[in-house]
């Protein structure tokens, strides 16, 4: 059996996101980072990304069956869903929660992760077609100098070496392929089931991590659990369908292009509830940085 791509006419590839929704999504996508360094002190990342996958899977299976929506899709359909899952989940914000918990500064996780836009842009060539212009190659060679600039004052500086960058690079691909993933093989599924079997995905890829590496308790600080309800409700419930709905409705690279505006929201975030602060150098990168993902998303 071939799998169907879904189908969409010209316009509604390439629309950009609705303005309000958009905004509404940088908001909320923003807050992701500071989940990541707000719970830190209390529980550990992956554990805490593990259940919370659970949590929103369950809620959404619950949606799904009250508006007698049925969960069996069919074999090949769950397991594009799962793959779709561990990729963007798993692969995604299970990185990005323990590269922060390592020492990554939240402000510069948040910017790492907004070069997604500009490898979509050059990937989006060979797998969905689309020209690749010396534009879009400009931008991610500014793009990638503008990272190691904001990187360099933390290198020699006590406890954070090039493991933070690792996973954090990791958690980029997995945000980069997933997109794409979802674009390509999972958009004909109802949503809510979708993403029932989508996080079921970023639980069963993380489980042998949580295992291996972290001791199994439980936490019940008031930090953590307010964390944990941010996390599910309005970040796994709200921000990731809000990003599966862009994905659906419009071009990949428009839908990821909205990534290059977290950074700056985070890192206000970060200053006021952290007191994280960034050196004029990596003020400087950062600029290089979104500057190089606005060039690579002009055509």
């Amino acid at each position: 059996m071939t799998q169907q791509r879904p189908k969409s006419d010209t316009a509604s590839m390439t629309a950009p996101p609705p303005a309000g929704l958009g905004v509404l999504f940088v908001l909320i996508w923003s807050t992701g980072f500071i989940v990541a360094r707000g719970q830190a002190p209390y529980g550990e990342p992956l554990t805490f990304v593990a259940i919370r996958f659970a949590l929103a899977g369950v809620i959404f299976a619950a949606v799904a069956l009250a508006m007698r929506r049925t969960l069996r899709i069919g074999w090949q359909a769950a397991a594009h869903n799962l793959v779709a899952g561990a990729l963007l989940h798993g692969v995604y914000l299970g990185s990005v929660f323990y590269a922060v918990s390592i020492g990554m500064p939240t402000a510069i996780a948040a910017l790492f992760q907004s070069t997604a836009p500009i490898f979509t842009a050059i990937l989006a060539g060979p797998l969905l077609g689309e020209r690749i212009t010396a534009r879009q190659w400009a931008g991610l060679a500014i793009s990638l100098a503008g990272v190691a600039i904001t990187l360099s004052p933390k290198f020699g500086t006590t406890g954070f070496t090039l493991l933070p960058i690792a996973v954090s690079a990791c958690g980029l691909t997995g945000l980069v392929f997933g997109g794409f993933y979802q674009r390509l093989f999972v958009a004909h599924v109802d949503m809510r089931v979708a993403n029932t079997y989508q996080y079921a995905g970023g639980v069963l890829i993380l489980l042998p991590f949580v295992l291996a590496l972290e001791p199994l308790r439980l936490v019940t600080h008031p930090v953590y659990l307010l964390a944990m309800a941010w996390a599910v409700l309005v970040l796994s419930i709200g921000a990731f369908t809000l990003y599966i709905h862009f994905l659906r409705r419009g071009a990949v690279t428009k839908a990821s292009s909205l990534m290059f505006l977290v950074p700056a929201v985070t890192s206000v975030m970060a200053w006021a509830m952290f007191g994280e602060t960034l050196t004029p150098v990596q003020i400087a990168g950062g600029v290089i940085t979104l500057a190089g993902v606005v060039l690579g998303q002009r055509r």
